[in-house]
């Protein structure tokens, strides 16, 4: 049951992008903060983070934001 209060709050994070999270300002800016790289190691501003970048911070950092998620979804 929790893998669904997970994908609760996963949906309500990237709403109303729900088909396209990568556009959603609101999860730009998160990783904006969360400290998010280009290839150079230099931190990116929200508004330089494109679809493979999205995609691939997913990649890279899928244990943390499942924890997050997991975390999340217990409130």
């Amino acid at each position: 049951m929790m893998w669904w209060r997970m994908a609760v709050v996963a949906s309500r994070l990237a709403w109303p992008h729900l088909l396209a999270p990568q556009h959603s300002p609101l999860l730009r800016w998160r990783m904006e903060t969360y400290g998010a790289v280009d290839e150079q190691g230099r931190l990116l501003h929200a508004d330089d983070i494109t679809p493979s970048r999205f995609f691939r911070f997913l990649l890279i950092h899928h244990a943390a934001l499942r924890r997050f998620l997991r975390w999340a979804a217990l409130l």
